[in-house]
């Protein structure tokens, strides 16, 4: 890679700008590196795509606007998808694909993103409320009614298990395999269903007004029983039940009146939960239930979940339909609360509308459903990827290294760029203020991904290192984007590794 030419930074004023900002922090950063000098690879060969799917990135159900889209973890809006229909929500399989929840109907739609294609799971009758995996793969369904449907991967139906009260909306699996479905009636009570599909129901002892809707099976160690957290409609209450006998253990209070579903939790444990109509946030003690940080962030946070760092993401529906200004997907620090970026679901000059899904990741699946299981093919596993703050998702980032954006990308605001990697591990970070579709460079392993024309400097070092990069207060910036890469020597040469980003506000 080499530098950009002064004239092609010269081309746009924010071009510039970033590029001297980002060469100034690299030329004056107080930190210990191998070498300041730019890196330079022989890019002369001919450059062909190949599809660049295993980039940690999430998927989002756009309800008004009928479209997915799928995001990065800087905050961009890689991509999107339309689909004919409104959406309710959808779900990342550990094989990739994209199950897809129409907000009305027995069809799931199953979207393949290495093809750009679409096929169907169809459920018996009802219609199709919630989806989760589990260790092995296949998809369960609940149908809003006394149903729920097991589909191997490519949507064929493996069997179909009968449960004692209707109304079945909410699911989560635990780490035993056990299916556990919220029903959004009074009484409330949420369903069991075991590996060998016995089936047992289990109050919620003390709910009143209590429809349960949300539920998720929280981590408390390798092999040891989950707890599980339910939210619902007409109660602002958060019920905790033990997922080993299925008894209520608490009920606590939400510090606000409209609570959505369901619930999640951080790498503390903390249990956090979102508003869908007053704007707020909460973190709760998983032990006594006080709430530790309460935010508001308007208009309304539809849907609250962990991302694969370990970061929450809040959605907001920003506008429910028609022409208005883009939905959003909030990421948060999971310490503070503070709003790290506000990303806005919008392609070009089309804005997300009426959002309110959650966005899909692998946080809860990694560490409960599947801990031993390797999403991403790599040899690590997904428990041990997730504690270790590496991608579950991507094989370029794990153990041996991995770089990733962190804290706030507003202007004015200091994010880091933190390398995870072994102490004797010589790394290189690449910074350009272009990408290229993952492309293959002779004597190097993996993809090249950012556009070496673009490069604007890298800096090198040994081990675990923590970049920070202050960003102007200067409003010319808000939008931009640019993106980094490792790169790593294995002993015997360079292998490019994991991609970031960081997009300015």
């Amino acid at each position: 890679m080499h530098e950009p030419a002064t004239p092609r930074l010269a081309q746009s004023t924010t071009v510039g700008t970033m590029a001297a900002f980002v060469i100034w922090f690299f030329s004056s950063a107080n930190q210990p590196v191998a070498t300041m000098q730019p890196m330079r690879l022989a890019a002369a060969a001919v450059l062909f795509a190949i599809p660049a799917l295993a980039q940690n990135s999430y998927w989002i159900a756009n309800r008004a606007s009928l479209d997915l889209m799928r995001v990065s973890e800087w905050g961009s809006v890689l991509e999107r998808v339309p689909t004919p229909t409104t959406l309710r929500t959808c779900v990342r399989a550990p094989d990739g694909k994209v199950w897809v929840v129409r907000f009305s109907g027995t069809t799931v739609d199953i979207y393949n993103p290495a093809t750009a294609t679409f096929s169907a799971a169809l459920l018996a009758t009802g219609t199709a409320s919630n989806i989760a995996f589990d260790a092995a793969g296949t998809a369960w369904i609940t149908n809003n009614g006394t149903l729920l449907t097991n589909f191997d991967a490519n949507g064929a139906v493996i069997q179909t298990i009968t449960l004692p009260v209707t109304a079945a909306q909410g699911l989560t699996i635990d780490g035993f395999g056990n299916k556990w479905i919220a029903h959004r009636i009074a009484p409330a009570s949420v369903t069991r269903v075991d590996p060998n599909g016995v089936v047992s129901n289990f109050p919620i002892t003390g709910a009143t007004t209590l429809l349960p809707i949300g539920i998720v099976a929280d981590y408390r160690g390798l092999g040891q029983p989950s707890h599980l957290w339910v939210t619902g409609d007409s109660a602002a209450q958060l019920a905790e039940l033990d997922g080993a006998t299925g008894a209520t253990l608490n009920l606590y209070p939400v510090p606000f009146t409209s609570v959505s579903y369901p619930p999640t939790f951080d790498r503390n444990g903390r249990i956090w939960v979102s508003s869908f109509g007053n704007a707020n946030i909460a973190q709760i003690d998983q032990t006594n239930g006080t709430a530790l940080t309460t935010i508001t962030l308007p208009p309304s946070n539809t849907q609250i979940t962990t991302d694969n760092l370990g970061r929450i993401r809040a959605t907001s529906r920003v506008t429910f339909s028609g022409v208005g200004p883009p939905c959003e997907v909030r990421r948060l620090d999971p310490a503070t609360g503070a709003l790290e970026i506000p990303t806005k679901l919008q392609v070009g000059a089309f804005s997300a509308t009426g959002t309110q899904a959650p966005l899909s990741t692998q946080w809860q699946y990694s560490l409960v459903v599947n801990p031993v299981g390797d999403l991403d093919g790599d040899g690590e596993p997904n428990f041990t990827e997730v504690t270790n703050g590496t991608s579950p998702t991507d094989p370029d980032s794990n153990g041996g290294f991995a770089v990733e954006s962190f804290g706030s990308t507003q202007n004015g605001a200091t994010p880091t760029f933190q390398v995870t990697a072994p102490a004797t591990q010589l790394w290189v970070v690449a910074f350009s203020l272009g990408r290229v579709p993952a492309t293959p460079v002779p004597g190097f392993g993996g993809a090249l991904k950012i556009d070496p024309i673009q490069q604007v400097f890298s800096v090198a070092g040994l081990g675990n290192s923590s970049l920070p990069i202050a960003i102007p207060s200067n409003t010319g910036l808000i939008g931009f984007e640019f993106f980094g890469q490792g790169i790593t020597f294995n002993g015997v040469g360079f292998d490019f590794r994991n991609l970031t980003g960081l997009l300015v506000w």
